[in-house]
Parts: structure tokens; sequence; C-alpha cells
């Protein structure tokens, strides 16, 4: 049964394939002066989007932080496993990728909200439940890379170098307003991005880049199929 597919669906695999836009609210992008760069600037706009892809597929780790509407999602990921949290109607669901399967945990209310039937939630509120790993949907680095050099939204000729929050960056745009913030300094990794327009439009941004993570399932877990 879909437990949270349906929610992520909204967050983590409409967020990947928007991995097109970034902010510049925060900290705001002004003209980047001339340092040791890691060469994006001279790339095309569709290289730079490759390069980005390629760098966070070999990423060790990273954190991933969207907001999408009411829903709210801050995960951390490293290949084969991910834990964190999506939060929703003010309910917290707590989650983890482990050996081929997926955790949820929240309480009776948050069960409720995420669509849970009801004889699951009388055995399953605040206890880790297991679940198919297939309830979580394109929530890994693989996923992550390929969504952000698929959007189809037609690019801006250039990309242009820029700063955000005191770190260089290249900027990628599209004719719709998105835009995709790389490091322009070291790994070419997607820093931030905000969606604009559409059924889509969020704010999402990865962080943490080689963080030490340490992700086990949950020892004392009930089967799903069993919960009710």
């Amino acid at each position: 049964m879909n437990l949270i597919r349906r929610v992520f669906a909204l967050t983590a695999a409409t967020a990947v394939a928007v991995l097109v836009t970034v902010t510049s609210a925060c900290g705001g992008a002004t003209t980047s002066t001339a340092v040791t760069t890691n060469g994006l600037e001279k790339k095309s706009p569709a290289d730079v989007l490759q390069a980005a892809a390629a760098a966070l597929q070999a990423a060790r780790s990273v954190r991933f932080m969207g907001t999408r509407f009411s829903v709210r999602i801050d995960a951390r990921i490293q290949p084969g496993s991910a834990t964190g949290t999506l939060t929703q109607a003010g309910h917290q669901l707590r989650f983890t990728i482990a050996g081929g399967a997926g955790y949820i945990n929240t309480d009776q209310a948050g069960l409720a909200t995420f669509g849970v039937p009801r004889s699951v939630q009388r055995h399953a509120a605040g206890r880790w439940v297991k679940v198919p790993a297939s309830d979580f949907t394109n929530l890994t680095l693989a996923d992550f890379a390929s969504q952000l050099t698929t959007y189809n939204g037609p690019l801006e000729p250039k990309a242009r170098q820029a700063t955000l929050e005191g770190r260089k960056v290249v900027v990628v745009s599209w004719r719709d307003g998105s835009k995709l913030h790389v490091a322009n300094t070291g790994p070419a990794y997607p820093l931030r991005m905000e969606f604009k327009k559409g059924s889509n439009a969020g704010l999402y941004e990865f962080s943490e880049y080689g963080a030490p993570l340490h992700i086990t399932a949950p020892s004392d877990a009930i089967d799903f199929s069993k919960a009710g």
C-alpha cells in the first residue's frame, strides 16, 4: 500500500523534477569577482547542468530541503539510504530508507493526514512501521542528478557568474524565470533552486555535501502488512 507515495509525488518527486531554480532572496546574487574557479563560467548552460548532475551523483552524501505548497521535506541522502522528515498540515512524519526497505514514524493524527488506514493507525501511531521502499519515489542521488538534466523548459543562452550567501556560483536560467545556482569553486554542486511558476512552485536547497551519515533501519519496526 502506498502510504506516502502521494506526498513524495508532491515533494521529492516534483522537487527533483524542478532541480532548475534558485532564489536570490537569501543573500542575493551579485556580480562575482575574479578568483580561482572550476571553469563553469566558460561553459554553456547545458554543460553546466551536466557538470552539476555528475557532481551530485558522485557526492558521498547531501542534505536536501524543500518546500512546496504546505509540504516541507528535510532529508539526508547517501547512496542506498536516506533519512529525514516530511511535514504537512502541521504534522511531521519521520522516515528512513535502509536495507532496501522504508520506515515511517508519526502520531495517529499524522498517519491520518498521510492517508494511512484507520486499522493501521491504531497500532502504528508513534511506532516505526516498515513499508515498501517503493513508497518513497525519486529520493536518491541518481534520481536528483537525472532530473537535473531532463527539465524541458528552454534555457537562456548564457550562464552568469554571481555570489550566493558569499559563495561564488554560476547561475543557469530558464526563460520561464526559473534558475539554478551551481557552485563555481570546487565540485560543481547544485546549491539552491526556486521554481517560480506552475504546480511545482517551491524552494529547494542542497547542502552539507560529503557529511558522514550513519543511516540504519530502526530495530523495533513493525511490519506494515501486520500493523492492522
